[in-house]
Protein backbone atom coordinates (compact mmCIF):
# COMPACT_ATOMS: atom_id res chain seq x y z
CA UNK A 1 0.00 0.00 0.00
CA UNK A 2 1.35 3.66 -0.78
CA UNK A 3 1.45 6.53 1.43
CA UNK A 4 -1.32 9.07 0.64
CA UNK A 5 0.81 11.73 0.91
CA UNK A 6 0.69 14.81 3.57
CA UNK A 7 -2.04 15.34 5.70
CA UNK A 8 -0.10 17.23 8.41
CA UNK A 9 -3.55 17.86 10.51
CA UNK A 10 -4.60 14.80 10.60
CA UNK A 11 -4.85 13.39 14.00
CA UNK A 12 -6.61 10.56 15.79
CA UNK A 13 -6.50 8.62 19.09
CA UNK A 14 -4.46 5.66 17.41
CA UNK A 15 -1.95 8.38 16.38
CA UNK A 16 -1.43 9.96 19.55
CA UNK A 17 -1.31 6.29 21.06
CA UNK A 18 2.01 6.27 19.17
CA UNK A 19 3.45 9.97 19.52
CA UNK A 20 3.02 8.61 23.08
CA UNK A 21 4.87 5.52 22.68
CA UNK A 22 7.85 7.09 21.33
CA UNK A 23 8.35 10.05 24.30
CA UNK A 24 7.85 6.84 26.35
CA UNK A 25 10.65 5.32 25.00
CA UNK A 26 13.39 8.19 25.14
CA UNK A 27 15.33 7.66 27.88
CA UNK A 28 19.30 8.51 28.85
CA UNK A 29 21.65 6.27 27.28
CA UNK A 30 19.10 5.78 24.07
CA UNK A 31 18.83 7.56 20.43
CA UNK A 32 16.06 8.85 18.57
CA UNK A 33 16.78 8.92 15.12
CA UNK A 34 14.60 11.25 13.07
CA UNK A 35 14.99 11.80 8.66
CA UNK A 36 14.06 15.48 7.61
CA UNK A 37 12.82 16.00 4.34
CA UNK A 38 8.82 14.86 4.23
CA UNK A 39 8.91 13.41 8.19
CA UNK A 40 10.36 16.37 10.44
CA UNK A 41 9.67 18.93 7.39
CA UNK A 42 7.57 19.89 4.94
CA UNK A 43 8.76 20.35 1.63
CA UNK A 44 6.38 21.37 0.10
CA UNK A 45 6.49 25.28 0.61
CA UNK A 46 10.00 25.17 -0.29
CA UNK A 47 8.77 23.62 -4.09
CA UNK A 48 5.67 25.82 -4.11
CA UNK A 49 8.88 28.99 -3.98
CA UNK A 50 10.73 27.20 -6.86
CA UNK A 51 8.06 27.47 -8.95
CA UNK A 52 7.25 30.94 -8.63
CA UNK A 53 10.51 31.81 -8.72
CA UNK A 54 10.42 29.94 -12.13
CA UNK A 55 7.06 31.59 -13.27
CA UNK A 56 8.65 35.17 -13.01
CA UNK A 57 11.96 34.23 -14.24
CA UNK A 58 10.81 32.57 -17.81
CA UNK A 59 7.77 34.90 -17.51
CA UNK A 60 5.26 31.38 -17.17
CA UNK A 61 2.29 32.40 -15.43
CA UNK A 62 0.91 28.69 -15.18
CA UNK A 63 3.29 27.82 -12.76
CA UNK A 64 1.73 30.32 -9.97
CA UNK A 65 -0.89 27.63 -10.07
CA UNK A 66 0.61 25.13 -8.27
CA UNK A 67 -0.74 24.91 -4.72
CA UNK A 68 1.09 22.83 -1.78
CA UNK A 69 -1.46 20.03 -2.03
CA UNK A 70 -0.67 19.76 -5.72
CA UNK A 71 2.43 17.58 -4.72
CA UNK A 72 1.27 13.72 -4.04
CA UNK A 73 4.52 12.24 -5.76
CA UNK A 74 8.16 12.92 -6.57
CA UNK A 75 7.16 13.62 -9.99
CA UNK A 76 7.14 17.55 -11.28
CA UNK A 77 4.31 16.85 -14.31
CA UNK A 78 1.95 15.21 -12.00
CA UNK A 79 2.53 18.19 -10.27
CA UNK A 80 1.62 20.63 -12.89
CA UNK A 81 -0.70 18.48 -14.35
CA UNK A 82 -2.80 18.28 -10.60
CA UNK A 83 -2.60 22.17 -10.95
CA UNK A 84 -4.70 22.24 -13.87
CA UNK A 85 -1.49 23.26 -16.91
CA UNK A 86 -2.27 22.39 -19.71
CA UNK A 87 -1.04 18.91 -20.73
CA UNK A 88 0.70 20.14 -24.26
CA UNK A 89 2.45 22.82 -22.13
CA UNK A 90 4.12 20.41 -19.35
CA UNK A 91 5.21 18.21 -21.71
CA UNK A 92 7.26 20.72 -23.82
CA UNK A 93 8.41 22.98 -20.55
CA UNK A 94 8.74 19.92 -17.81
CA UNK A 95 12.74 19.31 -19.05
CA UNK A 96 13.52 23.22 -18.02
CA UNK A 97 10.99 22.70 -14.70
CA UNK A 98 12.80 20.00 -13.68
CA UNK A 99 16.53 21.60 -14.30
CA UNK A 100 15.67 24.68 -12.24
CA UNK A 101 14.47 22.25 -9.65
CA UNK A 102 16.82 20.46 -9.06
CA UNK A 103 19.17 23.42 -9.20
CA UNK A 104 17.27 24.94 -6.22
CA UNK A 105 16.11 22.29 -4.58
CA UNK A 106 19.10 20.78 -3.22
CA UNK A 107 20.68 24.01 -2.15
CA UNK A 108 21.33 25.02 1.39
CA UNK A 109 19.60 28.28 0.77
CA UNK A 110 16.20 26.77 -0.39
CA UNK A 111 15.95 24.42 2.12
CA UNK A 112 15.82 27.50 4.85
CA UNK A 113 11.79 27.85 2.86
CA UNK A 114 11.03 24.56 4.27
CA UNK A 115 7.88 24.24 7.22
CA UNK A 116 8.39 21.95 10.38
CA UNK A 117 6.14 19.63 10.46
CA UNK A 118 2.94 20.72 12.93
CA UNK A 119 3.84 19.10 16.40
CA UNK A 120 6.97 17.78 15.26
CA UNK A 121 9.54 20.09 17.40
CA UNK A 122 7.36 19.48 20.75
CA UNK A 123 7.83 15.35 19.75
CA UNK A 124 11.60 15.81 19.62
CA UNK A 125 12.11 17.98 22.22
CA UNK A 126 9.93 15.92 24.53
CA UNK A 127 12.29 12.82 23.21
CA UNK A 128 15.12 15.08 23.77
CA UNK A 129 13.71 16.31 27.51
CA UNK A 130 13.86 12.47 28.60
CA UNK A 131 17.70 12.49 28.29
CA UNK A 132 17.50 10.63 24.94
CA UNK A 133 20.53 11.73 22.33
CA UNK A 134 18.77 12.89 19.35
CA UNK A 135 20.44 11.82 16.09
CA UNK A 136 18.92 13.97 12.85
CA UNK A 137 19.66 11.44 9.81
CA UNK A 138 19.31 13.24 6.07
CA UNK A 139 19.77 12.30 2.37
CA UNK A 140 20.94 16.10 2.55
CA UNK A 141 24.52 16.41 1.35
CA UNK A 142 27.02 18.46 3.33
CA UNK A 143 26.64 21.24 1.13
CA UNK A 144 23.22 22.07 2.65
CA UNK A 145 24.07 21.45 6.03
CA UNK A 146 24.53 25.44 7.21
CA UNK A 147 20.46 26.04 6.03
CA UNK A 148 19.25 22.70 7.01
CA UNK A 149 21.42 23.82 10.87
CA UNK A 150 19.23 27.00 10.42
CA UNK A 151 16.03 25.36 9.85
CA UNK A 152 16.72 22.94 12.84
CA UNK A 153 17.02 26.12 15.02
CA UNK A 154 14.10 28.66 13.83
CA UNK A 155 11.79 25.75 14.11
CA UNK A 156 13.05 25.30 17.93
CA UNK A 157 14.28 21.95 17.02
CA UNK A 158 16.97 20.89 19.78
CA UNK A 159 20.15 21.49 17.97
CA UNK A 160 23.77 22.97 19.13
CA UNK A 161 23.06 21.18 22.10
CA UNK A 162 24.42 18.28 24.13
CA UNK A 163 22.59 15.30 22.94
CA UNK A 164 21.91 16.82 19.31
CA UNK A 165 24.34 15.44 15.99
CA UNK A 166 23.51 16.02 12.96
CA UNK A 167 24.17 13.47 9.80
CA UNK A 168 24.88 14.33 6.06
CA UNK A 169 25.73 12.65 3.13
CA UNK A 170 29.38 13.43 2.40
CA UNK A 171 28.31 13.71 -1.27
CA UNK A 172 25.62 14.11 -3.09
CA UNK A 173 25.64 11.75 -6.03
CA UNK A 174 25.73 8.93 -2.64
CA UNK A 175 22.36 6.74 -2.57
CA UNK A 176 20.52 7.93 0.84
CA UNK A 177 19.72 4.32 1.94
CA UNK A 178 23.32 3.02 1.74
CA UNK A 179 24.50 6.55 3.73
CA UNK A 180 22.12 5.88 6.52
CA UNK A 181 23.23 2.17 6.34
CA UNK A 182 26.70 3.02 6.96
CA UNK A 183 26.13 5.75 9.21
CA UNK A 184 24.71 3.39 11.99
CA UNK A 185 27.64 2.35 12.90
CA UNK A 186 28.50 5.83 13.87
CA UNK A 187 25.07 6.17 15.73
CA UNK A 188 25.46 2.85 17.58
CA UNK A 189 28.55 4.72 19.38
CA UNK A 190 26.31 7.42 20.62
CA UNK A 191 24.07 4.84 22.56
CA UNK A 192 21.20 2.44 22.17
CA UNK A 193 19.36 3.14 19.52
CA UNK A 194 15.36 2.73 20.04
CA UNK A 195 13.47 5.25 17.79
CA UNK A 196 13.78 5.25 14.22
CA UNK A 197 11.40 7.81 11.94
CA UNK A 198 11.33 7.96 8.20
CA UNK A 199 8.79 8.89 5.17
CA UNK A 200 11.09 6.19 3.21
CA UNK A 201 10.15 2.56 2.94
CA UNK A 202 13.67 1.35 2.40
CA UNK A 203 14.96 3.23 5.02
CA UNK A 204 12.67 2.37 7.96
CA UNK A 205 13.08 -1.69 6.60
CA UNK A 206 16.81 -1.41 6.17
CA UNK A 207 16.97 0.12 10.00
CA UNK A 208 14.06 -2.50 11.35
CA UNK A 209 16.95 -5.24 9.79
CA UNK A 210 19.34 -3.69 11.35
CA UNK A 211 17.44 -3.01 15.26
CA UNK A 212 14.51 -5.39 15.40
CA UNK A 213 13.87 -4.28 18.80
CA UNK A 214 13.53 -0.49 17.85
CA UNK A 215 10.29 1.17 17.30
CA UNK A 216 11.01 1.89 13.68
CA UNK A 217 8.14 4.28 12.23
CA UNK A 218 6.73 4.91 8.65
CA UNK A 219 5.91 8.63 8.30
CA UNK A 220 3.20 8.67 5.84
CA UNK A 221 4.00 12.01 3.67
CA UNK A 222 5.35 11.57 0.27
CA UNK A 223 8.44 9.15 -0.78
CA UNK A 224 10.77 7.96 -3.61
CA UNK A 225 8.60 6.14 -7.02
CA UNK A 226 10.80 2.89 -5.69
CA UNK A 227 8.58 -0.58 -5.35
CA UNK A 228 9.29 -0.83 -0.94
CA UNK A 229 6.71 -0.78 1.39
CA UNK A 230 7.34 -0.74 4.56
CA UNK A 231 6.75 -4.02 6.32
CA UNK A 232 4.43 -5.19 8.04
CA UNK A 233 5.00 -4.76 11.79
CA UNK A 234 6.61 -0.85 10.86
CA UNK A 235 3.73 1.45 12.46
CA UNK A 236 2.75 3.99 10.05
CA UNK A 237 2.59 8.00 11.71
CA UNK A 238 -0.11 9.70 9.46
CA UNK A 239 1.10 13.58 11.65
CA UNK A 240 2.59 14.88 14.17
CA UNK A 241 -0.52 16.67 15.07
CA UNK A 242 -2.11 15.53 17.89
CA UNK A 243 -6.24 14.44 18.08
CA UNK A 244 -8.04 16.67 21.07
CA UNK A 245 -9.77 13.74 23.48
CA UNK A 246 -13.54 14.54 23.30
CA UNK A 247 -15.70 13.29 26.11
CA UNK A 248 -16.81 10.32 24.72
CA UNK A 249 -13.30 9.13 23.76
CA UNK A 250 -12.16 9.17 27.57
Amino acid sequence: MRARGYAPFESSMANNALLDDIVARAAPGMVAVFDLDGCLFDTRPRQVRIFRELAALKGWPQLCAVREDHFVDWSLRTTMTNAGIDAAWVAEHEPVVRAYWERTFFSSLYVTYDHAMPGAPELVRAVWERGAQVVYLTGRDVSMAPGTEAALRAFGYPYNAVRTTLLVKPRFDMDDTLFKDQALEHIASLGTTNIYLDNEPANVNMFKTRHPDALVVFVETDHSPRADEPAAVIPWLRSFWRAVPTAGSL
